[in-house]
């Protein structure tokens, strides 16, 4: 177990904590605190796994996951707070997610294949991210224009996300039939 894998590991534990800090505690500042914490790991991880050379596959399978998990933990907690538009990219991760977690694991079953990020899931994680905090930190106070402007943000990437997954995950697949 290396370092970036024990960064996902404590990802994974940060969910809970902010579903609690966010829905039970009713306690903001450590929410965001939280869910910052989160990005960072997510960050640190990846950075360290590539830069010194420490990626693995169990990191390349369940890093993607933790952050998923995250996302939609998140999306769901702000939904249930009264953000009603917050359903529909609740929705929308799910539904994407599924999608990918199931291709993923008929290229894994397939020919071994796990699929990594690319710089479009990683562009709408980090933009996902800063648009939950910023709805955590001051969504009462924003103006509804301001918040449809993020809302829409979220969706267009997490939409552009799938479809360029999508044409990846096609694209390996005509690969490994070729291969057959």
């Amino acid at each position: 177990m290396n370092v970036p894998n024990v960064l996902t590991i404590i990802r994974f534990f940060l969910v809970p904590a902010f579903a609690y800090a966010y829905l039970y505690a009713r306690n903001i500042p450590a929410s965001a605190i939280i869910l910052a914490a989160s990005g960072l790991t997510d960050f640190l991880d990846g950075f360290i796994a590539r830069k010194y050379n420490l990626v693995t596959k169990w990191g390349t399978a369940f890093d993607p996951i933790a952050d998923k998990f995250t996302q939609i933990t998140v999306a769901f907690c702000i939904a249930l707070s009264g953000y009603t538009t917050m359903w529909l990219i609740f929705g929308i991760l799910v539904v994407k997610e599924v999608f990918m977690i199931l291709g993923g694991i008929k290229l894994y079953k397939k020919g071994d294949i796990v699929m990594g990020a690319n710089w479009y899931g990683k562009v709408a994680t980090v933009m996902i991210y800063f648009v939950f905090l910023v709805l955590i930190l001051f969504g009462t106070s924003l103006p509804e224009i301001v918040k449809y402007i993020l809302f829409i943000s979220v969706i267009g990437l997490s939409v552009f996300s799938f479809i360029r997954y999508a044409a990846v995950f096609v694209g390996m697949r005509k690969k490994l039939k070729e291969l057959q």
